[in-house]
């Protein structure tokens, strides 16, 4: 999938403030199961039926599991031939480094999988609006946003706006690019 594609994709799955992740992952017929007893918290990979799934431990709560899909969707997007040929397993450990890692490509993706160009803006903006004295900017209460995603606080945190992370979508290729 090429930029664009990626571009249009999100595009195409964002309706207001919100980006519908479960379309994404039907339009790249990507699977997700619930698993019972795993010690893994998610993974992505091909079943047996050469089909993309992601596997997500079944005591996971549902800002978790949303997060973990738009990390393994974005990871099938950057590298599929690594998630088709070994899988990738996500622990506890990783979900720590988050904000660590928000400069990567695989979160600065995620994030745009699950958060409106718009509204990660508007995140940015908040924040800094925090730290300056300037008035321009729009008021947005990106607490209350926070805490009424789907997904986990540290994970929205982690957006980037698109000045600082446009490089990723401008150079994203992989195998999808026709």
């Amino acid at each position: 999938m090429s930029a664009f594609g990626v571009h249009s994709l999100i595009q195409s799955a964002t309706v207001d403030d919100t980006v519908d992740l479960k379309s994404i992952c039907q339009t790249l017929d990507i699977k997700i199961r619930m698993e019972e007893n795993s010690q893994d918290l998610c993974r992505i990979g091909e079943d047996e039926n050469k089909k993309i799934i992601i596997w997500l431990n079944n005591t996971l709560d549902q800002k978790t599991k949303f997060t973990f899909v738009a990390i393994a969707v974005a990871e099938y997007i950057i590298d599929a031939n690594r998630v088709t040929k070994q899988g990738v397993v996500y622990d506890m450990f990783f979900l720590r480094d988050l904000s660590a890692n928000k400069a990567t490509k695989l979160i600065m993706l995620a994030t745009r999988l699950a958060i409106p160009e718009h509204i990660i803006e508007k995140l940015s903006n908040a924040l800094e609006a925090q730290f300056s004295k300037d008035d321009t900017i729009e008021p947005f209460d990106a607490d209350e946003y926070v805490k009424n995603a789907k997904y986990l606080p540290e994970f929205i945190r982690c957006a980037i706006k698109e000045s600082t992370s446009i490089f990723l979508v401008d150079n994203l290729k992989n195998k999808f690019e026709h």
